[in-house]
């Protein structure tokens, strides 16, 4: 039995395609130098395991946000809807931690030259 792939149909004339997805980075290639950083930085394991467990659902919530990137952290921290209590202040340090992070990263390229 041969399969064959189903033919492509051309979008109708006078309407636009859907522009591709953008690309996102894999969570785990962004997560991994910062859980490599992290354990330098926090040495209370429970800790650390919680700050990594919001920046990861943090990038994958990131992955799939159309908004403005300049305020993609404030409408992920009102989409969690835990203002005003301690998960609230957990979950800022955790992205306090991965923003001072990425800063490092950041500067890393001007620190070989």
């Amino acid at each position: 039995m041969t399969v064959h792939d189903a033919p492509v149909r051309p979008a109708p004339v006078g309407m636009a395609r859907r522009p591709p997805p953008r690309p996102t980075p894999d969570v785990a290639t962004v997560l991994g130098p910062f859980v490599a950083w992290l354990a330098s930085r926090e040495p209370h394991e429970g800790l650390r395991r919680r700050q990594v467990r919001v920046v990861e659902r943090f990038l994958r919530w990131a992955a799939v946000d159309h908004g403005d990137p300049r305020t993609r952290r404030e409408r992920f921290e009102s989409e969690q809807d835990v203002a005003g209590t301690a998960e609230a202040q957990a979950l800022a340090t955790a992205l306090d931690r991965f923003a001072e992070h990425r800063r490092i990263l950041a500067i890393v390229p001007d620190l070989d030259a």
